[in-house]
């Protein structure tokens, strides 16, 4: 694979209660997706002959108008992937992200011209839920003590928005199904109980995350990863029972709905269970491999299954992951084979989307 490295300079700058952040202004790519707009933290690509001290002064200065002196390192993190832009997905990313603590010296407020942003403003720490933000915000928040953004607060890759909109009108379809004729009775809401499952299934590397996140922003729903459920590297074929037995066939019978988590790192179940948050509309989207399998399935309202050509696939995990991942995907599609096709996941879809370049 051809790689290519780009490292970034940051900066946290905290007064008052508020963080300094900058609204990128997204893009769209040639292919037609968009990668949305979203906040993340004053900075930018380090340039030849610059130290990161100089590239976060410099950026900071240019993307708010503010003059600041660096007071630490605050966190650094790094992520790969393949490009976007890359058709062939041969191209990999690799993206090193050095944040630094800083204090305002002096200076205005000011929106950058004709740059990569298009705002930047002092938002109250207690706000950054309400915002789509970049990971990068959650990644320092949490570095300096924070608690974090939740699924929902975070940004989306780039995604095809008429595909988000099918699935979009597939909800709303389904929610509509699910209202009880005529006037409610005393003491009915006009809804049958439960809630509306959304499940976007299909093999790793196909950008489920992708756009089950751009979906769940869409219509401020939870989000749940099967990632938290699978049993370690050979669990696929037991998580949709984990599934539906944790947390669909409670909130089916309108109860509260909590699971055990998968810690990869441990290699065991976490000792604390995790509640599903209350889908303030009445829906739940769960994205991942299984997520609309046997007993899963049945409880799924609307079935999105995502594809890719299977060696575009390997490559996007093989770049997120890196090559010593490689025979865990290997072991892994093996399972999506034989699980995938004992179930006939793909042919009791509602919605079927390819993602690989050229794909109708």
């Amino acid at each position: 694979m051809d790689v290519r490295t780009r490292v970034g300079c940051y900066a946290w700058i905290e007064r008052d209660g508020a963080v300094l952040l900058s609204r990128w202004r997204g893009m769209t790519l040639p292919d037609g997706r968009v990668a949305r707009p979203g906040w993340t933290l004053v900075g930018g690509g380090i340039e030849p002959g610059e130290t990161p001290e100089q590239a976060a002064v410099r950026e900071v200065h240019e993307e708010s108008g503010y003059a600041v002196r660096l007071t630490g390192v605050l966190t650094t993190d790094a992520w790969s992937g393949v490009d976007d832009r890359d058709p062939a997905g041969r191209r990999v990313w690799q993206a090193v992200r050095i944040v630094f603590t800083a204090e305002v010296e002096s200076g205005q407020l000011t929106v950058e011209e004709e740059g990569s942003s298009d705002d930047v403003a002092w938002v109250p720490l207690g706000e950054l839920a309400t915002l789509p933000c970049l990971s990068l915000v959650d990644t320092a928040w949490r570095a300096a003590g924070g608690p974090g953004l939740p699924e929902t607060a975070l940004g989306v890759g780039p995604v095809d928005e008429a595909t988000v909109g099918r699935m979009r009108s597939l909800v709303e379809r389904a929610r509509q199904a699910r209202a009880v004729p005529g006037e409610p009775g005393p003491g009915e809401t006009g809804v049958r109980p439960g809630v509306t499952v959304v499940a976007v299934d299909g093999p790793s590397g196909s950008g489920k995350t992708v756009l089950a996140r751009a979906l769940a922003r869409d219509l401020g729903a939870p989000l749940l990863h099967m990632d938290d459920l699978y049993p370690g590297w050979d669990g696929l074929a037991a998580s949709p029972a984990l599934l539906a037995d944790q947390v669909l066939d409670p909130l089916a019978r309108g109860e509260r709905a909590a699971y055990r988590r998968w810690d990869w790192h441990a290699g065991d179940w976490a000792s604390d269970p995790v509640e599903v948050p209350e889908p303030p509309g009445g829906v739940l989207v769960v994205e991942g491999c299984g997520s609309s399998v046997g007993p899963a399935g049945e409880r799924a309202a609307v079935r999105v299954w995502v594809d890719a050509e299977p060696a575009l696939r390997m490559r996007r995990g093989v770049a997120r992951d890196g090559e010593a991942f490689r025979p865990h995907w290997e072991r892994w599609a093996a399972q999506e084979a034989q699980v995938f096709a004992a179930d006939g996941t793909r042919g009791r879809a509602d919605l079927v989307v390819d993602t690989s370049p050229g794909a109708g």
